[in-house]
C-alpha cells in the first residue's frame, strides 16, 4: 500500500460526531473538528516523548476517526499498526473511564505504561494513575468492554 493509498488529504473530518463508531468498533474521542486526540500526533509520544501537533498534511483515517501526525513518517507507521500507537480507551480518560464514564483525555495529560499511551482529562488523573497503574487500567478496563 503506497502512502496515498491511507494518508487522508480532507477537510470532511469535521462533519464528524464528538464520539466516532465505525462499524462495531470501539468509540474514539474526538474534539470538535472531527480528529481524535485533538489533532495531536500519537505517534510523537514515543518518538520526541511530547505531546505534538499533527497537522492537516499527514491524516490518517482509522476507526472512524482522523488522526493527525507531523509527518509522514509518524503518520505511515501509525497506518501499519495503529492499535500499536492510538492511545487506550479510545483517548477518553482513563480515570474517567476506570469511574465507568468517558470523557475526553487532555493530550497533554498522558502517561506511556508497558509501552501503551494512556491520557487523563486532567493532571490529577495522571498522579493517580502513578503508582496504580494494573488498577485503574483494570477498572478502566472493565468499563471499555460494556461499550
Amino acid at each position: 500500500m503506497n502512502r496515498r493509498a491511507f494518508i487522508l488529504l480532507t477537510g470532511a473530518a469535521g462533519a464528524l460526531p464528538a464520539t466516532a463508531f465505525a462499524g462495531g468498533t470501539k468509540p474514539v474521542a474526538l474534539n470538535a473538528d472531527g480528529a481524535a486526540l485533538d489533532g495531536y500526533d500519537t505517534r510523537a509520544y514515543w518518538t520526541v516523548a511530547q505531546a505534538t501537533d499533527g497537522t492537516d498534511a499527514h491524516v490518517v483515517d482509522w476507526n472512524g476517526a482522523a488522526w493527525r501526525f507531523a509527518s509522514a513518517a509518524d503518520a505511515e507507521a501509525f497506518a501499519a499498526a495503529p492499535e500499536r500507537f492510538a492511545p487506550q480507551f479510545g483517548g477518553f480518560c482513563t480515570r474517567a473511564m476506570s469511574f465507568g464514564k468517558e470523557v475526553n483525555g487532555d493530550p497533554q495529560v498522558w502517561r506511556i505504561f508497558e509501552d501503551r499511551l494512556y491520557v487523563f482529562a486532567k493532571p490529577v488523573g495522571g498522579r493517580k494513575f502513578d503508582g496504580a497503574e494494573a488498577a485503574m487500567i483494570a477498572k478502566a478496563q472493565a468499563h471499555w468492554d460494556t461499550l
